[in-house]
């Protein structure tokens, strides 16, 4: 008995309850679908907008629905006072205020309902421009400032690419990218060359190795070694340069070394090489791929100073200085973090080595 008493008082008031909230959060179209969103209140004013239909409702409530049922129908207006009947005046519109800008206007016998403005509440991030779409009542965001990427500029870019894609008019200066995404590793300040490359936006990495700088080592393999540090990236965080080279379509790195005596690759018992960022002695040099082993260049070009060799250093005069050089491109070794050099034999003998920055661009 006391089930049913309790379910004779709560009920009617949760009813109640429901009406009204029903009514505060009102309705509208969009796309032609029913969907939440709110209509809001001009009291004392109607548009003189189109009218789809008209109608006798018993409040406003009513009224919404009637709007949201019928497809075209974006706003309405809805007599102040009911008439004879007890009904109230509902017109239906094919626009709202916002598309019909102007067309509000006072009137003490009517209230106006139209959908809030789309960029009202956006969540477009970073001060970047809201835009409004009237007729699907929604918004995107434009122009990210510089920097800021995402549907709604939420997120620092990965890339300098990335950056540019978002905002096509942005300048080549230094920005603060985050490859590996939030969660990650710190982000990092690189310098954005935004018009090299046909304006793709290349994002070019700096380090402490880029100088021509003399190798003098002793007659073993690799004995003169030369890490690599890059700008703004610690040792345990060199992965944020392998998300780089990952969601990039194209990497490169200048590599050069100029000896005088001394050999590099030697067709196969290397005294000089670089090591790849995943701590690994690499069998090619620049200009030459993962697949020429023990060449630079020039040994592809079959173009060396002895046709036998894999580089112009294997020739192995002392007399004479010779260079190899060229671009690294397979971007699942790069960047370098480390140059060997060897063969250092005699007090003549010596070489200089030259690393280019890191530069990725494209995105996949």
């Amino acid at each position: 008995m006391k089930c049913v008493a309790f379910a004779f008082f709560v009920i009617p008031l949760l009813a109640r309850a429901f009406h009204t909230w029903l009514q505060e959060v009102p309705y509208r179209v969009e796309n032609g679908f029913l969907a939440f969103g709110g209509f809001h209140p001009s009291f004392y004013h109607s548009l003189t907008a189109t009218q789809i239909a008209i109608t006798f409702s018993e409040d406003k409530l009513d009224c919404g629905w009637a709007c949201t049922s019928e497809p075209k129908c974006v706003s309405f207006n809805i007599a102040v006072n009911q008439d004879s009947n007890g009904l109230f005046l509902c017109e239906l519109l094919e626009t709202n205020m916002f598309q019909d800008t102007g067309k509000l206007q006072n009137n003490v016998s009517f209230h106006h309902y139209s959908p809030p403005f789309p960029c009202a509440n956006h969540n477009c991030y970073h001060e970047s421009a809201c835009v409004p779409d009237l007729e699907a009542n929604s918004h995107r965001c434009k122009t990210c400032q510089a920097g800021f990427v995402g549907n709604k500029c939420e997120r620092k870019g990965k890339s300098c690419s990335e950056i540019k894609s978002f905002s096509p008019e942005v300048s080549s200066g230094s920005y603060v990218i985050d490859p590996d995404g939030e969660g990650g590793c710190e982000p990092i300040v690189v310098f954005c060359n935004m018009t090299e490359k046909n304006g793709t936006g290349v994002t070019v990495i700096s380090h402490d190795s880029e100088n021509r700088t003399l190798a003098k080592g002793n007659s073993s393999q690799g004995s003169y070694a030369r890490a690599v540090h890059y700008s703004g990236v610690s040792s345990s965080c060199i992965s944020q340069l392998a998300n780089l080279t990952a969601i990039s379509s194209h990497c490169e790195q200048f590599i050069k070394y100029e000896c005088y005596g001394t050999v590099l690759l030697y067709n196969g018992y290397p005294y000089g090489w670089w090591v790849s960022r995943d701590h690994e002695k690499m069998k090619y040099w620049g200009g030459a791929g993962p697949g020429d082993l023990y060449k630079c260049a020039c040994g592809v070009a079959q173009e060396c100073a002895n046709s036998r060799d894999g580089c112009n250093c294997d020739k192995y005069d002392h007399d004479v200085w010779r260079e190899d050089s060229g671009f690294l491109t397979e971007k699942s070794h790069l960047p370098v973090i480390e140059l060997r050099f060897g063969d250092f034999i005699y007090n003549h003998d010596e070489g200089f080595h030259t690393l280019g920055k890191l530069k990725c661009y494209g995105t996949i």
